[in-house]
């Protein structure tokens, strides 16, 4: 490595020690870590029989661990430097080391490093490269058995399960929202409205409304189904603003909106504030609601709002001389 002028050989000692095992571990980068070799370097692994000396030799090796290492990730990273003579230098240092979750593999050992680096005129070169890695090594508190390591190595690997399982619970819950959820709206969707029906509602009273759009076989032949899809989406924002939550999209341009809030007063004023919202953004759509406080049952008033939005809508078709949907809806 080139010496700079801008920092302390001991500073740029520490950093390119740091940038070894970054590059080793992390980025898999074999060719800087022989890059920065010097020609007499000597290795020594954590591996028991890990032991070289010479540029050729310990290059040899290193080249046989590209794309070897797994990705790893480090933290907690400490160097202390001492110069040896006018152009010696000897490195220490300790981190944390774990594996990356993309890995599948899961190991996080506290490892330890020394190097050393000869100055030569404008750039320094590592001479001596020692890993160690305290595996079988018992801390100063174990009696017998490396029980620290051990639980070390457990609570990571319950830190990894932790963590895919918050994976697996946000990815089951957005898989969820889509399994309920209207693409085109972001309404409930059919699947969810079934469910709905299938339970026995418990609520003291309940508010059922259908909307049916007029017209809009006519919107998406004149104009195609963009436009079309333009008016669903429109009807749906008023669904939400006013009944938010609570809003169903059973069909093509059918929405349902069940509610087990508001009072009787509350709900029929609200279901007209939607259709006069939608009237005032040029929206047609056929209205039906039913509310009830004694018996409530869903697929019963599902029924009786669906025969009043079947009425208002022959109305309606009636009303723009328009005989073959009069004669559909009659």
């Amino acid at each position: 490595m080139l010496i700079s002028k801008n920092s302390s050989i001991e500073q740029q000692v520490a950093k390119l020690t740091s940038d070894l095992m970054h590059k080793y571990y992390c980025e898999n980068d074999i060719q800087f870590v022989i890059e920065q070799m010097d020609n007499d370097i000597m290795w020594l692994g954590a591996g028991e029989y890990e032991y070289l000396t010479g540029f050729k030799d310990v290059s040899n090796i290193f080249r046989k661990f590209a794309g070897q290492v797994p990705k790893c990730n480090i933290s907690d990273e400490e160097y202390n430097v001492i110069q040896m003579s006018p152009k010696s230098y000897l490195c220490t240092g300790r981190m944390w080391i774990a594996t990356d979750e993309s890995t599948q593999i899961s190991l996080r050992v506290h490892q330890r490093i020394t190097t050393a680096f000869r100055q030569y005129d404008e750039y320094i070169k590592c001479c001596h490269i020692h890993i160690s890695n305290p595996y079988v090594e018992l801390a100063e508190d174990d009696i017998g058995f490396p029980n620290k390591m051990a639980k070390q190595s457990y609570d990571y690997l319950q830190e990894q399960i932790e963590r895919q399982k918050k994976k697996i619970l946000e990815q089951t819950l957005v898989l969820e929202k889509m399994s309920y959820q209207d693409t085109l709206t972001g309404l409930y969707n059919r699947n969810k409205f079934n469910q709905i029906l299938d339970v026995e509602q418990s609520a003291s009273h309940i508010g059922v409304a259908c909307f049916d759009l007029n017209g809009l076989k006519e919107i998406n032949d004149r104009f195609g189904h963009s436009a079309g899809d333009e008016i669903i989406c429109n009807t749906a924002k008023h669904i939400n603003k006013f009944f938010y939550g609570k809003g169903y999209r059973t069909g093509g341009d059918e929405f349902v909106v069940i509610d087990s809030e508001m009072n009787e007063a509350q709900f029929y004023n609200t279901v007209n504030l939607a259709k006069k919202a939608m009237e005032q953004a040029g929206i047609s759509c056929s209205i039906g609601a039913c509310w009830r406080i004694d018996n409530c049952n869903v697929k019963q008033q599902l029924d009786q709002a669906d025969k009043l939005m079947y009425k208002e809508k022959r109305e309606y078709y009636k009303r723009q001389n328009n005989i073959r949907h009069f004669r559909e809806y009659k």
